[in-house]
């Protein structure tokens, strides 16, 4: 199997044969996602999108945590409506995405590295994986499309209550409520037992199952309510991250932070 690597400042993109690999990379700081990181992310689900080659990407977090979600202390510089502006493209490239779109969670999936879940063709887990979206603890509100496609996945009454509570599953939960196909081994072991899985089963199939990918989502949801979907949730997190809620939480953030290192 050919394998070629790429390394972007915040991201890995690795080419095994057909299989295009996308490694969130900030592992001092559990993969959280930077402005950087969101672009770069949308950048090489584009190019696996344009890649004849490719008939399958994988995402998955080096080190111990898959994502922990949005950077909040990113750079100060970065204006609130171009970082979102970033988040909405990242999810647009989730959405867009024409091939098979893989997860596999090897650690925490905290925030839009959960709620994108929903957009994947098949998310495995590795025991260690755990999944939470503590937005309204923030004073935000759910993104990746999470507004619909958790209902769809999970039913109404279990997604309600896992985006309100904020609670903590771990890959057995998750799997119950239907977030997850299946949990594998941990480290490179369970990675490459993925991929030659996937391959086995399925690349002898690609045209068919590309076809059927877009005539299953066209059954259930289509392509442009998630768009809509995406835009309403980047409009009311405009609001939310100008709102006095955001403001104290971030505040006792780090009052708390201050007061930790103090003992």
């Amino acid at each position: 199997m050919v394998k070629v690597n790429f390394r972007m400042s915040s991201i890995l993109v690795n080419y095994e044969g057909s299989v295009q690999i996308i490694s969130f990379n900030r592992p001092n700081k559990l993969n959280a996602i930077s402005f950087q990181c969101y672009n770069e992310v949308t950048k090489a689900l584009k190019e696996g999108a344009n890649n004849d080659t490719v008939f399958l990407t994988i995402l998955t977090g080096v080190g111990k945590a898959y994502s922990s979600g949005t950077d909040l202390f990113d750079s100060p510089i970065i204006d609130i409506e171009d970082r979102l502006i970033a988040t909405r493209d990242f999810v647009r490239a989730f959405i867009d995405y024409p091939k098979l779109l893989v997860a596999l969670v090897n650690g925490p999936a905290i925030g839009i590295a959960c709620t994108t879940l929903g957009l994947c063709d098949l998310v495995y887990a590795t025991k260690t994986a755990t999944f939470s979206c503590p937005f309204h603890k923030l004073g935000l509100t759910i993104e990746g499309c999470s507004s619909i496609t958790f209902p769809l996945i999970m039913g109404k009454t279990r997604a309600t209550e896992f985006l309100y509570s904020g609670k903590t599953l771990n890959a057995i939960d998750a799997q119950k409520i239907g977030l997850v196909n299946e949990i594998i081994n941990d480290g490179v072991s369970g990675r490459n037992q993925l991929i030659k899985k996937i391959t086995t089963e399925l690349a002898f199939y690609k045209l068919p199952i590309v076809y059927s990918k877009s005539m299953m989502l066209n059954g259930v949801i289509t392509r442009d309510e998630l768009h809509e979907a995406n835009d309403r949730e980047i409009e009311r997190l405009k609001e939310r991250f100008n709102s006095d809620d955001f403001q104290n939480s971030i505040a006792n953030y780090f009052k708390q932070r201050m007061l930790k290192n103090k003992l």
